[in-house]
């Protein structure tokens, strides 16, 4: 049972302190058809939707995937930036370290490990964090390179959920055709720009995304 209230919000100073700080927990209805969207090009995905994207079968599964996929809403917690956060589904009761709703930088970086080739973090400002010297920039994408992701898709400033469905459907679909993935997320790209819609068209709507990592 999940609650979308602030039940759950009021009894964890995590998810409370992460609203405080700018953090929707509003709906992404085109979230869904991002994920089906990939789905199909990946017919053994398993794909956690609505209630089933806790951040306990984040954990859980993660550790396994060749390819993992993000579609929620994201905090850059500029202040704390261990503290930047995936919003998954927010149980009606949290268990402090064990679900909250957030999966943090923090434990991603210090609780997985990863063999993922692609992690692909679609939502919005998960490329930036805060200048760790030889860390280079310390949040979410850090954070998925550090657990052992061999390349990270994240954004560099928010993202529209109807956009970026269009953006990752046609950049797994290049995926699955072969493409390396710089190639694949430059095709996509290209593709939104020459779609004819206005609104895909738009730098805001292809620009958002870069790839870290291995380009291959």
């Amino acid at each position: 049972r999940y609650a979308e209230g602030g039940s759950a919000q009021s009894r964890d100073p995590a998810l409370t302190r992460a609203l405080e700080r700018g953090l929707s927990l509003a709906p992404l209805p085109a979230s869904k058809l991002e994920v089906e969207g990939l789905a199909q090009y990946f017919p053994a995905t398993r794909a956690f939707l609505g209630p089933e994207a806790t951040e306990s079968n984040a954990r859980k599964f993660s550790g396994r995937a060749d390819l993992l996929h993000f579609a929620c809403h994201g905090l850059l917690d500029s202040a704390s930036p261990y503290d930047s956060a995936l919003a998954l589904a927010t149980p009606a009761r949290t268990i402090y370290g064990v679900d909250n709703g957030l999966l943090q930088a923090w434990e991603v970086g210090e609780r997985q490990s990863l063999k993922a080739d692609l992690v692909t973090l679609s939502a919005c400002k998960t490329a930036l964090g805060d200048e760790g010297g030889g860390e280079g920039l310390l949040g979410l994408s850090w954070a998925f390179q550090a657990a052992g992701a061999r390349s990270v898709v994240a954004s560099t400033w928010s993202v529209s959920d109807r956009e970026t469905a269009e953006l990752m459907t046609r950049f797994y679909r290049h995926l699955s055709e072969g493409l390396p993935k710089d190639e694949a997320l430059r095709s996509a790209q290209v593709e939104m720009i020459h779609s004819g819609d206005a609104a895909l068209a738009a730098p805001t709507a292809w620009a958002r995304f870069e790839l870290f990592g291995d380009w291959r």
